[in-house]
C-alpha cells in the first residue's frame, strides 16, 4: 500500500501509534485473553510500521550508505532496549505495574510526535512500466529482480533452522545461572546486539554487504555449536549470550541494508513486506520445532 500511494509515513505513524495506546492498556488487564489482545494490537501495530518504516529509511539515505544507516537505527532501537527496562525496573520502586504501563504512553507519544513535526516523507518516483496496483508490485519484485529473488531464497532457508533469544535464556537456566539473574543474561544480549549494530554497517557498507551478512550467519552457526559444546559453568551463559547477541546485531542490520540494493524506490515497500512474511514464518516455524525437539529429544538434537 505505501508503494501504490507513495507514501510511507502514514503507515509507520498509524504503526507506531498503535502500539503506543495498545500497551498502556496492559494496566487494566485481568486476565490472559485482555493481555493476548493488548499484545496482538502491539505487534499489528509493528506489522503496519515495519515495511515502510525501513523503506523510508532506505529512500532517504544513498545505498552506499545502507549499512551504516540501518546500523544506526538499529543501535537506537537496541538502546531503547536496554534503557526501557532499566527505567520500569527503577519505575517500580516508586509505583506499582499498572503505573509503569501508563507511563509507557510518554516515550511512545514523544516517538509519535517527531514523527509528525519532524520525519519527512520521501518523494517516490514511479517508473512507467510498474504497474501501481498491489498484487501487480507483488509479480514485479519477484519477476523483475532475480538476485533479490536469489537473497529471499537463502535468507528463508536460514529462517528455517533459527532459532530466538529465548532459547539462549533456558540454555543460560541449564547451565546454572538463578532464575532472578536471568534478566542480566538477556541484558548481555541486548548490549552486544546495541554495540554490534553501527559496526556492521561501516564494514558492510566497505567490502560488501553479502560479505557481512554471510559473517552474520556464521556467528550464528558458531552461537548454535556453543549451545551444544558449553556445559556446567553459569559463567558461558554469557559468553552464549554475547555471541548470540552479535550474530541478531550483524544479520537484523544487513538484511535490511542490503535491500536497496536490488529494489528500486517505488517496489521497495512490497519487497520489505515480502520479505518480513518469509523470514518470519520461517522463524516462527523454526522455533516452534527447536523447542519440539528439544523437549522430546536433546538439545543436542533440536541444534542439529
Amino acid at each position: 500500500m505505501s508503494d501504490k500511494l507513495r507514501k510511507r509515513k502514514i503507515f509507520v505513524l498509524i504503526g507506531y501509534g498503535l502500539s503506543t495506546i495498545s500497551k498502556p492498556f496492559f494496566a487494566i488487564s485481568t486476565g490472559w485473553l485482555d493481555a493476548f489482545l493488548v499484545r496482538a494490537g502491539d505487534r499489528i501495530g509493528k506489522g503496519l510500521r515495519t515495511a515502510p518504516r525501513d523503506a523510508l529509511i532506505a529512500d532517504s539515505i544513498p545505498e552506499s550508505v545502507s549499512g551504516k544507516a540501518f546500523g544506526i537505527h538499529r543501535t537506537i532501537d537496541q538502546m531503547g532496549a536496554i534503557v526501557g527496562p532499566v527505567a520500569a525496573f527503577a519505575l517500580l520502586q516508586v509505583i506499582d505495574i499498572h503505573g509503569v504501563f501508563i507511563v509507557s504512553l510518554i516515550p511512545g507519544a514523544i516517538a509519535v510526535i517527531i514523527l509528525i513535526f519532524v520525519v519527512k516523507e520521501v518523494a517516490i518516483k514511479r517508473l512507467s512500466n510498474i504497474n501501481p496496483t498491489m498484487l501487480a508490485n507483488l509479480g514485479n519484485v519477484l519477476k523483475e529482480n532475480r538476485p533479490f529473488v536469489i537473497l529471499l531464497i537463502i535468507s528463508g532457508i536460514f529462517s528455517l533452522g533459527a532459532f530466538n533469544y529465548s532459547f539462549i535464556l533456558l540454555k543460560a537456566s541449564e547451565l546454572g545461572v538463578d532464575r532472578n539473574i536471568i534478566p542480566l543474561v538477556y541484558a548481555v544480549i541486548n548490549v552486544s546486539h546495541t554495540v554490534i549494530g553501527i559496526p556492521s554497517g561501516l564494514l558492510a557498507d566497505r567490502i560488501g554487504k553479502e560479505k557481512v551478512l554471510i559473517i552474520g550467519f556464521a556467528v550464528f552457526v558458531v552461537s548454535a555449536i556453543l549451545m551444544v559444546v558449553f556445559i556446567g559453568n553459569s559463567l558461558y551463559a554469557y559468553i552464549q549470550a554475547a555471541v548470540f547477541g552479535i550474530y541478531v546485531g550483524i544479520s537484523e542490520t544487513l538484511q535490511r541494508a542490503v535491500i536497496p540494493r536490488y529494489i528500486s524506490s517505488e517496489l521497495r515497500g512490497t519487497a520489505y513486506g515480502i520479505y518480513n512474511v518469509i523470514i518470519g514464518t520461517g522463524f516462527f516455524a523454526s522455533n516452534v520445532m527447536f523447542g519440539f525437539l528439544w523437549d522430546k529429544y536433546t538439545l543436542n538434537i533440536a541444534v542439529l
